[in-house]
């Protein structure tokens, strides 16, 4: 009996333990591993932001965009690559040149907004995204990807899709094994945290954007 006991014991504890890392790995949606990066060759302390208007901040300030509040969060030197008015098939064609470049430890990658106004297949927008993020982890950079922020009044018409993006962003997120920021679901349906195009982040949008971003660095 006690050699039963003992070996349920150990069986018990063994199951209990399995909860207690589940739990505490979280549900980020992504594959993100408690394990440390091999970063390779790449600076941990550097840090590239790469997307459109919304990553840049300029086209249409709202205060400082989000790329710079993650350095003053994190300490890392963030290099912000937001380009104004970039699909993802843009981000497609530099990711290389910026990855040899700078040679981050992290990319914060957050696309799909213009994608989504110009109408493109969920498949499409996925296909150009898993090549940024291909590049990424072939560069042995950690790759952390954003959902689709929400979109309303004279954007509302493209809602749907962004929605429809950012559950696929979620699924690749788990099919490539990378961290994912869901900034859509931080947002949630707070209008404040967007400007009244409905589509970009005001000053309260961008330090949410920070803070989800640096949760994964």
């Amino acid at each position: 009996m006690m050699n039963a006991w003992t070996t349920w014991k150990g069986l018990l504890l063994a199951a209990l333990v399995a909860v207690f890392l589940t739990a505490c790995g979280g549900d980020d949606g992504g594959g993100s591993s408690n394990s440390a990066p091999d970063f390779g060759d790449n600076d941990p302390n550097v840090v590239v932001a790469i997307g459109d208007s919304i990553t840049e901040g300029r086209c249409v300030p709202a205060g400082a965009p989000y790329p710079s509040r993650v350095a003053g969060l994190t300490g890392k030197t963030v290099i912000n690559q937001g380009k104004c008015g970039e699909l993802t098939s843009g981000g497609a064609a530099r990711i290389g040149g910026v990855l040899s470049k700078y040679k981050p430890g992290y990319v914060l990658i957050l696309y799909g907004a213009n994608d989504a106004i110009f109408g493109y297949g969920t498949d499409a927008f996925i296909d150009r995204l898993r090549s940024v993020i291909g590049a990424v982890k072939a560069n042995k950079s950690v790759a952390i990807v954003g959902t689709v922020l929400p979109m309303y009044d004279s954007h509302a018409y493209a809602e749907g899709r962004a929605a429809d993006y950012s559950s696929a962003i979620r699924s690749l997120a788990r099919e490539m094994n990378v961290r994912l920021a869901d900034v859509r679901k931080e947002f949630g349906s707070e209008r404040s945290f967007l400007l009244e195009d409905g589509l970009h982040p005001s000053d309260s949008g961008n330090q949410l954007l920070a803070f989800t971003f640096e949760d994964d660095i």
